[in-house]
Formats: structure tokens, C-alpha cells, sequence
């Protein structure tokens, strides 16, 4: 569809939208320290809605596509500069079976690599390492480069005098830091990683990611392709059926969501207000038990609302255990699901209480395999240097997210409803005759843009 003729589309399509509060109206009722202006900014985009195919998610071309046309091509989450804190520390970071080599620079700075060496190809580290390097050695014939990435030395060198040093230096790749996060772009010629990230700089300039730092990593395989498992946080609109339990303290079908480019979006979802779906009024106290207030004591007073008792609570019980000040953060800052996303596959939430990254994976060549990465994210006091990162814990499709140490068992319930779904979606839509999704136009434009902005990296020539 051309520009003009999208446009045109936008300008007279206004979406249905759920009877009653809207995010935006209950957020700005909220007492307290006001949320940031872009919580509330309503940017809502009409992409159509056709059906969108399934063979993304289960035909192994297509995945030999994205191999070579999108992973190569766009800027990624390859890990945190916390699990780089020395000079010589290195950091693989595996997307397929593409694998690069990150390390801390004696600078300070961090190089990326392409992890191969440059005689017979051996892979110089291996997949999911982390470790001190003073040289990268390879361990197939001993052909040594330094952390910079230039040549040293092979065993006989005297067999090979057709090297020419200069030349056989390791391949490098872009790194462009944000906010403690550090990306790679494999491409030559890649744009700036601050126009590649649209609104999320200006976004997060109240939100600094840099002072927090990486608490607890899960790493989870999951049955089915990275594409189907990132859509099933993309929406509240199943909370209705996967969270049931949720609905008494969960905005889901009045959420709002936002389309701001064509490599960011976002939900923005109260937490303390129940669901439209629910019949009749729920009183403030009602609420505030089912959010847990009774067994931890809280109490309202005249005029309180159940979100002001509970955020109050967690500024407290947080900033304690963090050793932050927490008093001017706002109500949806301190307990609503907020989340962006950023093509293809990196997800940051900027609130406190609910304080995630995700990020989805293929999983080698398997078309219907892919890897979670779910980050927690502390806050770092002021003044402190943040931890080094922990290492993954690594758990399978089976393992539940409850029996992670450090894991809430509430929010492991969540996550495993969330994954348990994806082994019935894959089968179900391999089974389909309908031979692709019919999405919401509001609920689900989130993964529309995704797919949009998928198929332009894939139909592209090289």
C-alpha cells in the first residue's frame, strides 16, 4: 500500500474502543505525583485488516530468510553493559546459527565479532559464553588475535607466509550503545542506533535504563517459532482467557496501545482497576484485597483508591529494599504494565514494580523452536556502580518459571500460562484450513506493525 493511500486509510478509520474508562482517563485521575506526559500521549495507527498468513511461523524458507535478509540487517539486543564490566570480558550472543563475540575494550569501549575463526572457521567461543579473555584463542589450531579483534599469531606460522596480518583480523560488526543496553548490527552500512530506536530515547529520558541492572536472567526454550511466542506478549486481549485470575485487578480490553513508527509500539495496561468484562461496580476495598492489600496489612482511608494504597506500599517496600527514593514516582509508573517494543524482538517495560525485558529468539535452524530471554531489571542506587550481570538460568519447555529461585510464584503462574499456550497455537495453525490470523484492529495493531515491518526486510533484494 503506498504512503498516501495509508495515510488516507488512517484519516477516516477510528477504531472501535471499550465502553467506559479509557487507560489515559484512569492514569489521569490517579493523585500523587503526576505520570510522565508520554504515558498518557495517545498515538494509535490504523494498518488494515486482512488476514496475516501462517507460513511465517512454520515455513523453514521463511526462516532462511530471516537469516539473511532481517537478523543481518537490524540493530539487537546482544546483552547488557553490566555482563561486560572489565576490560577483556567477553559475551556471546546467538541469534540462529549466527554467533558474535562481544569484548570489553582496555578503552572501556566493547568491540563485536563475528565468533569464527578466520582459518578454518572453528566457532573462537562458544554459544552462551561469558569470561575473562586477555586473547581470543582458537581452540581447534591455536590461531591467536588480541581483544581488538587484530591478528597475533598461528601456531607455524612459518607454513603460512601468504597471511597478511593487517587482512586477518577478525571480522567486526556495529555496537551501538543505549542506556546500558548494548546492540549489534551486522550490516555495512547501519543507521545511527538512535534513529533506528525512534521514540524510545525521548521516551526514556525520565526512565534512565542505565541505572538499573540486570537482577535475575531466565532463559527458556520454547516449542514454537520466535515470531508466534513474542505476539503473545504483544496484547492484554487474552487475559480474558489465559488470566482469568487477573481480571479483578487487570485493565485488559480498555489497555491502550500506540504505533509510533515503523520499529516501536506500545501497551499501556492499568494494574488496580478491574476489567471491563467484569459485571457491576467493585468496591475500592474489594480491589485492594484482591491486589493482596489484606494480607499485608494495608488499610484505606476516606477518598483512597485501591491503586494509591498499593503503589504507596510498593514505594515503600521497594525503595527499602533497593535503597532509592521513590517518592516522586506516579501510580502508573509504580504499578501499571507498560510496555515498548522495538523491531524485531527487543521488549522493555520502564515501570518499577513491573520492571521486565524480553527478548525472543530463533532457536538455530528449528523453525518451530525458539529461546526467552526474560531480564529482570533493579534499580541502582544512586551512586553505585550496577553489579556484574548474573548468568542465565536455563530452564526447558517444560520447567515451570514457579521453580526459579528468585521468581515470584504469581508472576511464574503468568508466564507459564503464557508459554503453555504456544505448543496448541503451533499445532493448531500448522492444522488450520483458514491459512492465516484475523486480528483486532486495536487490540492487535501491535503485531500487524510487526508483521509490516517484517515483510519489507524480507521482500528487500540483496
Amino acid at each position: 500500500m503506498a504512503d498516501d493511500e495509508h495515510e488516507q486509510m488512517s484519516d477516516r478509520f477510528e477504531p472501535a474502543r471499550c465502553p467506559g474508562p479509557a487507560t489515559r482517563d484512569i492514569i489521569l485521575k490517579d493523585p500523587g505525583p503526576p505520570a510522565p506526559a508520554v504515558i498518557t500521549e495517545e498515538c494509535y495507527d490504523f494498518l488494515g485488516d486482512e488476514d496475516l498468513s501462517y507460513d511465517v511461523y512454520t515455513d523453514p524458507a521463511i526462516h532462511q530468510q530471516e537469516m539473511e535478509r532481517l537478523w543481518p540487517e537490524v540493530w539487537q539486543f546482544a546483552c547488557r553493559e553490566e555482563h561486560l564490566p572489565k576490560p577483556g570480558d567477553s559475551y556471546v550472543y546467538d541469534i540462529g546459527d549466527i554467533s558474535i563475540l562481544l569484548v570489553r575494550q582496555r578503552d572501556l569501549g566493547i568491540k563485536a565479532f563475528i565468533n569464527s575463526c578466520k582459518h578454518r572457521g572453528m566457532q573462537l567461543r562458544p554459544c552462551g559464553a561469558r569470561g575473562q579473555l586477555k586473547a581470543v584463542r582458537c581452540p581447534f589450531h591455536g590461531f591467536v588475535w588480541g581483544i581488538d579483534g587484530k591478528f597475533v599469531q598461528a601456531p607455524c606460522q612459518w607454513d603460512f607466509p601468504h597471511i597478511k596480518a593487517d587482512e586477518f583480523a577478525l571480522d567486526e560488526v556495529h555496537v551501538g550503545l543505549w542506556e546500558g543496553f548494548v546492540f549489534i548490527n551486522m550490516s555495512d552500512n547501519p543507521p545511527p542506533l538512535e534513529t533506528y530506536l525512534e521514540v524510545l530515547p525521548e521516551h526514556f529520558s525520565g526512565w534512565p535504563m542505565s541505572k538499573r541492572h540486570v537482577a535475575l536472567h531466565i532463559e527458556k526454550k520454547l516449542p514454537a517459532n520466535w515470531k508466534l511466542a513474542q505476539e503473545a506478549f504483544l496484547e492484554a486481549y487474552h487475559v480474558i482467557a489465559t488470566h482469568p485470575q487477573g481480571l479483578p485487578t487487570a485493565g485488559d480490553a480498555n489497555a491502550q496501545y500506540d504505533v509510533f513508527g515503523e520499529n516501536t509500539s506500545r501497551f499501556v495496561h492499568t494494574i488496580g482497576f478491574p476489567s471491563p468484562h467484569l459485571p457491576g461496580e467493585r468496591s475500592q476495598d474489594l480491589i485492594l484485597a484482591d491486589l493482596g492489600g489484606e494480607a499485608l496489612g494495608l488499610k484505606l482511608e476516606p477518598g483512597q483508591t485501591a491503586r494509591e494504597v498499593f503503589a504507596e506500599h510498593l514505594r515503600k517496600t521497594i525503595g527499602e529494599a533497593m535503597r532509592v527514593d521513590l517518592t516522586n514516582v506516579s501510580i502508573s509508573e509504580m504499578i501499571d504494565s507498560i510496555e515498548y517494543h522495538c523491531f524485531p524482538n527487543f521488549i522493555v517495560f520502564p515501570g518499577v514494580s513491573l520492571p521486565m525485558v524480553y527478548r525472543f529468539r530463533p532457536d538455530g535452524d528449528d523453525v518451530d523452536s525458539s529461546i526467552f530471554d526474560l531480564f529482570f531489571m533493579a534499580l541502582t542506587p544512586d551512586g553505585e556502580t550496577s553489579p556484574p550481570a548474573p548468568d542465565p538460568i536455563l530452564i526447558d519447555a517444560e520447567t515451570s518459571f514457579t521453580t526459579v529461585p528468585g521468581m515470584s510464584p504469581e508472576l511464574g503462574e503468568i508466564y507459564d500460562q503464557d508459554t503453555d499456550n504456544l505448543i496448541m497455537q503451533t499445532r493448531g495453525l500448522k492444522t488450520s484450513r483458514k491459512k492465516g490470523q484475523t486480528l483486532g484492529n486495536y487490540q492487535e495493531v501491535r503485531i500487524r506493525r510487526v508483521r509490516k515491518t517484517l515483510d519489507a526486510y524480507l521482500s528487500a533484494c540483496k
